[in-house]
């Protein structure tokens, strides 16, 4: 009986410390502007050190239906930061690999270092959020911010 308890035990505390604590899920909004006439939105964008030398971190699925374009040619979400690169491959390229390339070889296939004229971003503590807007996020709110050069007023620009 001493036996089958012990068990018992072990196994209700192994069940306790196997179990993942679950992460919060990233709530940051990013607004930015392309620094070329090039337009990357369709691109896969990756994350570069901060001196761009290499990259330190790849998705391993890119979710198609960000970047949502904005007014004046911003865009919403759907980068990996403000130090962020963007590869030849397209969203949809990236995504059909069975096996994505190590980060060596997609360093090889970057086309842009440094995208970005501006780059503005803030924890998303509601202010935005719209059941209507594109994917919860009030755009119409946001591009009103825009056309009235007051980003600044509510997001912190990073570059």
């Amino acid at each position: 009986m001493k036996r089958l308890i012990y068990i018992l035990i072990v196994c209700v505390l192994n069940l306790f410390w196997s179990c993942e604590k679950v992460k919060n899920k990233d709530t940051t909004i990013q607004i930015y502007k392309f620094d070329t006439a090039r337009n990357y939105s369709n691109n896969a964008p990756v994350e570069l050190s901060f001196d761009k030398n290499k990259i330190t971190s790849n998705p391993s699925e890119i979710n198609t239906r960000w970047p949502v374009k904005l007014a004046s040619g911003y865009y919403l979400n759907g980068s990996m930061g403000v130090n962020s690169g963007y590869l030849s491959l397209t969203i949809e390229e990236y995504n059909s690999y069975d096996i994505i390339p190590g980060v060596d070889s997609l360093y090889k296939l970057l086309v842009e270092k440094d995208p970005y004229i501006e780059y503005y971003q803030r924890k998303d503590d509601g202010t935005f959020s719209n059941e209507n807007g594109a994917y919860g996020i009030d755009t119409a709110m946001i591009n009103d911010l825009i056309r009235t050069d007051k980003l600044e007023n509510y997001f912190d620009r990073m570059k």
